[in-house]
């Protein structure tokens, strides 16, 4: 028997670590009959025993990491090849004119955030079976794994609507499943089924008062649908849950600036800013601060929003704007321009891009909430903010690009 040096506790001889409390064996030895520990007379046998089993295991790690180290290097060169042979087939296109690379490296940059995106979107959701299935307590266990795990799996493949079907009739079999409950009204609330989402996170809600997700979700919901004050409730109710939700801080200062609380709104709406440090954030905040009259801050938030991201139109033009209500005529034509050039559809910025000394110029973009739901036509400068706000709610549930395929029939 190998006995710990620690805790005493007896082991087998051909252990390494002690099963009691995980400390590395060093020396065999057998218990004093009062308790205490006797060292075994063949002491110097034992402690070389396991300093040759520790410089085996050594020798076995080097191994293995030799090992890895090859094939990393095999990879790497097998990647090397892949980039070269794409490298002169993207010249050979350009040089006959078959495409364009700026275009081939954007649609290759997305459909590399697809895939990761994608692979996400399986995990989560396999993790979120697991919680569906061990609440369930009824009798039919087979029938509402198969019910859940093909439902999901429909969802995953781009046929949301089969795949709510299926979960709907599992829901049917255990009605106060609450993590169930929520996830068909999650996926309601993506397609932009208001109705059908909002009876499913009530009930998500009755199942389980305190489940952020449906909190969080119902909440967004209701600003959508112009129910402010109930939509303020669930939010800072998620917020009590969760302090560093994005979307709901985002969500929070969204409505109180719609209702001109602009002082109370800048709260919330840093906070966000702090959790996401985006072009898109540091616009709203800089927005808020110049509605409310705080004219050297707004600059400082709309410059970082343009420098995070130059092509980002409504920042453009909304820094031409201050600036032309500040005098500042060159500096502001030059971000007319600069609007203009990433959007020339906007009629808005080519008004301001033609504009003289002393013309009005059209207003700047409300603050007001912008439409979760592909549904509902937003404007080009809203859909910037959609996009943010689901992407920070992959933590709860599946990406928005699932949403965009074609489902198969």
């Amino acid at each position: 028997m190998i006995f710990c040096q620690r805790c005493k506790k007896a082991n087998p001889n051909e252990a390494e670590y002690c099963q009691e409390c995980g400390t590395y064996l060093l020396v065999i030895s057998r218990p004093y009959n009062a308790g205490g520990f006797e060292v075994g007379d063949s002491l110097e046998e034992h402690l070389l025993e396991r300093i040759s089993a520790l410089e085996s295991a050594l020798q076995r790690s080097n191994e293995r990491f030799e090992q890895l180290l090859d094939l990393a290097q095999q990879q790497a060169t097998g990647s090397f090849y892949d980039h070269m042979m794409l490298e002169a087939l993207t010249e050979l296109l350009t040089e006959i004119r078959a495409v364009n690379p700026e275009e081939l490296e954007q649609r290759w940059r997305n459909r590399v955030v697809r895939h990761y995106e994608e692979t996400a979107e399986r995990e989560r959701l396999d993790d979120r079976c697991e919680h569906i299935i061990s609440a369930y307590r009824g009798t039919n266990r087979e029938e509402f794994i198969d019910l859940v795990e093909e439902g999901t799996l429909l969802i995953t493949e781009g046929r949301t609507r089969r795949g709510l079907r299926l979960l709907e009739t599992a829901l049917a079999m255990d009605e106060n499943n609450a993590e169930l409950s929520f996830t068909v009204g999650e996926y309601y609330f993506h397609l932009g089924k208001s109705l059908e989402s909002a009876i499913n996170l009530r009930r998500a809600l009755d199942a389980h008062a305190d489940h952020f997700g449906a909190r969080l979700l119902l909440g967004l919901l209701s600003g959508d649908e112009g129910e402010a004050e109930s939509a303020k409730i669930h939010l800072q109710r998620a917020l009590t849950m969760d302090e560093n939700s994005f979307a709901a801080h985002d969500g929070m200062g969204r409505l109180l600036a719609r209702e001109g609380k602009l002082d109370q709104a800048l709260v919330p709406l840093k906070r966000a800013l702090s959790l996401n440090p985006t072009p898109e954030m540091h616009y709203l905040v800089g927005r808020t601060y110049w509605e409310q009259g705080s004219t050297d801050k707004a600059l400082k938030h709309l410059q970082k929003a343009v420098r995070l991201d130059p092509r980002f139109d409504v920042a453009q033009y909304s820094l031409g704007f201050i600036y032309w209500q500040s005098n500042r005529t060159r500096e502001a034509r030059e971000h007319f321009r600069a609007a203009y050039e990433i959007n020339p559809q906007d009629t808005d910025y080519r008004t301001a891009v033609e504009a003289r000394a002393g013309d009005e110029l059209p207003r700047l973009p409300g603050l007001g909430w912008s439409s979760l739901f592909p549904r509902r036509k937003t404007k080009m400068a809203d859909a910037r903010f959609v996009e943010l706000l689901w992407r920070d709610l992959n933590v709860i549930s599946i990406s928005p690009s699932s949403l965009r395929k074609t489902p198969r029939k």
